[in-house]
């Protein structure tokens, strides 16, 4: 039968024979490779990343252990004589007067207790501003800056201008049963 063919269609038929067992070939045995290699790759990603978590595992304790001491004492009076001792100090250094001191404001219901200080601090721009950003980032835990806002008050004895900052804070506690 092939004594029957010419030269140009045998090179065709062996061609096509030979594209047909390749795509056998890939088909069943060489695509599974393929894909197995790719789960591979995956997963060496996937394990890389899980290393490169290990290392941040240390910082991230440091954090919870931070929250939890923050948090583990925190009655509410405990929250607020912090806060009010915190300013009270800075104001001291730092040539502020605070003006108002909070009073116990607080919410309870059934799983959550939360309460709300608002403190008025008179002094100069810098200062006030330094003080809003070290309670921001120290008391972080403890307490939550909601609100603070700047304003003037014109003393018409003095014929001066005064800043104060008042800032509003709250902390959760959750109740346990």
């Amino acid at each position: 039968m092939l004594d029957k063919l010419d030269y140009k269609k045998k090179s065709l038929l062996l061609f096509g024979g030979f594209i047909l067992f390749l795509f056998l070939g890939y088909r069943f045995s060489f695509s599974d490779t393929f894909v197995i290699k790719d789960q591979i790759k995956e997963k060496e990603e996937k394990l890389s990343w899980l290393k490169e978590k290990e290392k941040e595992l240390p910082a991230l304790k440091a954090k919870m252990t931070e929250f939890e001491r923050a948090y583990s004492k925190s009655d509410s009076s405990a929250v607020r004589d912090k806060l009010t001792a915190y300013i009270s100090e800075f104001a001291e250094t730092n040539n502020c007067l605070v003006t108002e001191i909070p009073t116990n404001s607080s919410f309870k219901n059934d799983n959550l207790k939360v309460q709300t200080n608002t403190f008025t601090i008179k002094g100069n721009f810098h200062s006030l501003l330094s003080l809003l950003y070290k309670l921001e980032n120290d008391y972080k835990y403890v307490a939550k800056i909601m609100s603070s806002k700047f304003y003037t008050v014109r003393d018409m004895q003095a014929k001066k201008k005064y800043l104060y900052l008042t800032i509003i804070t709250q902390s959760f506690e959750q109740k346990t049963n």
